[in-house]
């Protein structure tokens, strides 16, 4: 279990390359997950029950919290690696913020002006924010949004939510999740 930058539950993933997938942990219906109540389980084996959602690679899990619980160690050698933040490079990334819950597979597009107040409302519940870049060539990627000191910017960005944004920051990797950190006050509009 991590408690932040939002929850996620990060799974060991044997013949994969990293090793590991970490998947962000949503509430049922428009709401995140507390990262209060479990941060008391940050770094501990977890065992929970929820609904596996995705798109394409894009995977989160809505869990129910009251399942979450803390889980003795296996007998293996299988362990998770510590979840150190990487700067991979500062960049100027143009895309539209978006509910990672509704993009990841529960609505279909999830995305533009007609998804935009489920949006609000989800960013609002604390789900969390990600910002949806289409690549020329290639399938568009998702980069979950924080501010600058790491920590969640759902309310800071509801106000730009369906819009075409142009974010500028630090891309993180920790784990599998790719991060943006920038303060939402930099973020800009543009016209497409």
């Amino acid at each position: 279990m991590r408690a932040s930058p939002y929850p996620h539950l990060s799974l060991i993933q044997p013949g994969l390359s990293a090793g590991q997938s970490d998947y962000l942990l949503v509430g049922p219906f428009k709401h995140g997950l507390d990262a209060k109540p479990i941060s008391s389980l940050d770094g501990k084996l977890v065992s929970l029950k929820g609904t596996l959602i995705f798109r394409d690679n894009q995977t989160m899990i809505e869990a129910l919290a009251e399942t979450i619980q803390a889980t003795p160690q296996p007998n293996s050698q299988l362990s998770i690696t510590d979840h150190q933040s990487t700067i991979i490079d500062h960049v100027t990334l143009r895309g539209e913020i978006v509910d990672s819950k509704c993009y990841f597979g529960v609505m279909n597009p999830g995305r533009l002006t007609p998804h935009r107040g489920c949006a609000v409302r989800c960013i609002s519940g604390g789900i969390p924010p990600v910002l949806l870049v289409h690549e020329k060539d290639g399938p568009a990627k998702t980069y979950l949004l924080v501010s600058n000191d790491g920590s969640p910017v759902n309310k800071e960005v509801l106000d730009m939510v369906a819009e075409p944004v142009q974010i500028t920051g630090d891309l993180v990797q920790q784990g599998s999740l790719t991060i943006l950190r920038a303060d939402p006050s930099t973020y800009r509009r543009f016209k497409n």
